[in-house]
């Protein structure tokens, strides 16, 4: 069951033992579900419930190894006309195997058995194929054998329904929608991922040294850890176009700080001429400047905004930019970790692990295939002109003195989504949601909120009104209005240009990063966020949300922020608790 599921967790419990039970009496399963976005479905029902069960009972785990299954799918490589394309059946035993998308119908090799990997084009297939399909279908037994296709049998890279038949049977299905290019999808996973990429698990630091801000109020914070720099400074965006950022960088250049920046090529708009010319600067100071834009691309955009200066790390919703950390446009959340005094240290290195995470996922994302240099990047692109902002707005929320939290590092493509919807799961008392767009009322995340509202959590969305998002955000506002979740459009009213901060705070919890709602964010993008673990913390994002909703007006006590105005009524009698904005 997925953390977006809206059955209580003893419910989720029993469907995955009651999968279980069910598979050791039978002996064919055939079990179909629909994918939704990008996501394909899985022929086991669901399969990490079962992959659970079976890691803790060796004989269910050897009976689901039996099942026949479609392992994998490769429908939209990079290669022209989809040259290569390919997927990967678990046959337990030879037979009489097809395939059937109720329009193609193609025969499997009849001494096929095993894993096996079925492509209409073998030659173009090899290079793509990795030994980590022999483990994803088999538990590690064998290696994949590919065989040619008895028939025509093409993938359709904007979806498909696949059937794995036995003597005409369907005995494994797999629906999905749009693939997107490059990515395959494994049963295991549930997901589409880009070649090249593995998930990466949840980063976990304790006692670290923390203190948030918020922009366009305190355009100092994420600047400052640049400007002290000694050893190593590693600036990851979605965009580069601040004069005073380049110069920091070229300043810490010059005094030997290895210096390093990786950004994305093709964002929206298209790549400023102002941006290239202050990286044609960085890069003749001696910067490493590398930018994803390579096929086949492992992110359909790099859209972190973070960034590593010795043992402190800056982690933003705003890109580096006047509009964004330059505090002349978005209201932005920020929060800077390793703050001088930080009892987080690893006695090992000497330095702090937040900021060593995020260190190791620059040199990881920067290092890859689609990485590519300044000058050979410069080479191949066209420039666009573009404008600058250039407004100024008041100080109102002054960064708080450094507070000692436990801080999550999360990531998308893998667990960011996942485990914005286990907190909001989990809230018991309020859930303060900020972000441009969010991709409609069905969106996972949005869901998850609205499940929150209607046991009783307090629960406020607030939306951006800048022109582009408006109609869409109105409508939204529309589409929920009479359930409990309270959705507001933003009014800046003089005090920010317009929302383009995407947090959280969820009890005594806040979250802050890159990740927008919208669909294909959380499983295509790079994105980088992080949750932080702390009171205080928390509050101070409140303070400012408040102000935010109510466009304005006197700041609210702390302790009307915690949802906690209406009191339980009667004995076991649970009341909606709400958040007084107005």
């Amino acid at each position: 069951m997925s953390p977006d599921s809206s059955r209580p967790a003893s419910e989720s419990t029993a469907s995955v033992t009651a999968v279980a039970l069910a598979l050791l009496l039978l002996t064919a399963a055939v079990p179909v579900a629909a994918g939704t976005g990008t996501d394909a479905a899985v022929a086991e029902t669901d399969p990490r419930g079962v992959v659970a069960q079976a890691d803790d009972a060796p004989e269910n785990r050897t009976l689901v190894a039996m099942q026949p299954r479609i392992v994998e799918l490769f429908p939209n490589p990079t290669a022209a006309e989809n040259r290569g394309e390919y997927l990967v059946v678990r046959l337990p035993e030879r037979g009489n195997w097809s395939l059937s998308d109720g329009y193609h119908e193609a025969a499997v090799p009849a001494n096929a058995s095993g894993v096996v990997a079925l492509s209409m084009d073998p030659a173009n297939t090899t290079p793509l194929l990795d030994d980590e399909t022999a483990i994803a279908g088999s538990g590690g037994v064998g290696e994949p054998e590919l065989r040619a296709l008895d028939g025509y049998f093409p993938l359709a890279a904007s979806g498909d329904r696949i059937e794995l038949r036995r003597n005409g049977t369907a005995v494994a299905v797999v629906d999905y929608d749009r693939a997107p290019e490059g990515h395959r999808w494994r049963a295991d996973w549930g997901e589409w991922r880009p070649r090249g990429y593995d998930a990466r698990a949840v980063a976990r630091t304790e006692n670290a040294t923390v203190r948030p801000f918020v922009l366009p109020d305190s355009p100092r914070m994420p600047i400052e850890p640049l400007r002290g720099a000694d050893d190593r400074l590693f600036l990851a965006g979605y965009t580069l176009g601040s004069e005073r950022v380049a110069d920091l960088l070229v300043a810490a250049a010059d005094r030997g700080v290895d210096v390093r920046v990786l950004l994305e090529g093709s964002p929206v708009g298209g790549f400023s001429a102002h941006s290239a010319r202050l990286l044609d600067r960085i890069a003749a100071a001696g910067v490493e400047v590398r930018v994803l834009d390579r096929d086949p691309e492992r992110f359909r955009f790099h859209h972190a905004k973070y960034a590593v200066a010795d043992d402190r790390a800056v982690v933003l919703t705003e890109n580096w930019k006047p509009s964004g950390t330059g505090g002349q446009t978005n209201r932005g959340w920020g929060v800077v970790t390793g703050e001088p005094g930080s009892s987080a240290t690893d006695e090992t290195t000497g330095s702090e692990p937040a900021a060593d995470d995020l260190a190791a996922l620059f040199r990881e994302d920067a290092a890859a295939s689609d990485a590519r240099t300044w000058s050979s990047f410069r080479n191949d692109t066209e420039f666009h002109e573009s404008g600058t902002a250039n407004e100024s707005y008041p100080t109102r929320f002054e960064p708080p003195a450094a507070a000692t939290a436990d801080v999550e590092l999360l990531t998308t493509p893998g667990n960011a989504a996942d485990r914005l919807v286990e907190h909001i799961d989990a809230a018991d008392e309020r859930v303060l949601a900020v972000v441009p767009r969010t991709g409609g009322a069905d969106n996972r995340i949005v869901r998850a909120l609205r499940r929150a509202a209607d046991r009783g959590v307090d629960v406020h969305l607030l939306v951006s009104g800048a022109w582009y998002d408006r109609e869409t955000n109105r409508a939204l506002v529309d589409e929920l209005d009479g359930e409990p979740i309270e959705v507001a459009v933003s009014q800046p009213r003089g005090r920010f240009g317009k929302v383009h901060a995407k947090g959280l705070v969820v009890d005594d919890t806040a979250v802050v990063g890159s990740l927008n709602w919208n669909e294909g964010a959380a499983t295509e993008n790079r994105e980088v966020l992080l949750a932080i673990e702390d009171r205080s913390v928390a509050d101070f994002y409140a303070r400012a949300y408040a102000a935010d909703w109510r466009g304005g007006g006197v700041h609210l006590p702390v302790g009307l922020l915690g949802g906690l105005a209406v009191a339980v009524a009667g004995a076991g009698a649970v009341a909606r608790r709400e958040v007084a904005f107005a």
